[in-house]
């Protein structure tokens, strides 16, 4: 089943486009539920944000989904990123991947800081692993992890990444 809320936290990002919510459209059909808005939505020819927008929005509220504030969807996406992560169902490179292109870098990469990158939202060590990643395999004999080189290195770095992802998922459990 469409996990409607998670795509309304997409897009408030921005990180849906015209056809994606046309896709949802068909698939909510697909599962058998046909407001009026997702007919609309699921049949528009060459759609274009101006006329998918309003349309995913009514299907929405006719499903009773609220589409989140920025801020909300910000911290509904970190969770679930952050959870795919700690579970092990993404591998922390390219979870962590994701996290910066579609939540850090566009939305809060800007934030003061009050002593490290990332703080604003208890990110610094996520961030810090993030850039770390690039050392530990182009100079796997100068940079270690934990006291360990190359493979063994990158092997602890994500033991370290999937802790970080659930500390915060522990200290930040009211977010979303």
């Amino acid at each position: 089943m469409i996990d409607l809320r998670h795509l309304a936290a997409r897009y408030r990002l921005g990180l849906q486009d015209s056809e994606s919510l046309v896709r949802i459209a068909d698939t909510l059909l697909e599962e058998g539920r046909d407001t009026p808005a997702i007919i609309q939505l699921s049949i528009l020819e060459s759609p274009v944000m101006a006329d998918a927008d309003p349309l995913f929005e009514r299907v929405c509220a006719e499903l009773s989904v609220t589409v989140p504030t920025k801020d909300e969807a910000v911290d509904e996406l970190l969770r679930h990123h952050l959870e795919s992560i700690a579970s092990g169902t993404c591998q922390p490179r390219e979870g962590l991947q994701v996290v910066m292109r579609e939540i850090y870098s566009p939305h809060f990469a800007g934030e003061p800081c009050k002593e490290y990158v990332g703080d604003s939202r208890g990110m610094q060590h996520l961030i810090g692993a993030y850039w770390s990643y690039d050392d530990l395999m182009e100079r796997a004999r100068q940079v270690s992890w934990d006291g360990k080189y190359g493979a063994e290195a990158i092997a602890r770095w994500g033991d370290s990444v999937r802790q970080y992802a659930r500390d915060w998922l522990q200290k930040y459990e009211h977010v979303a």
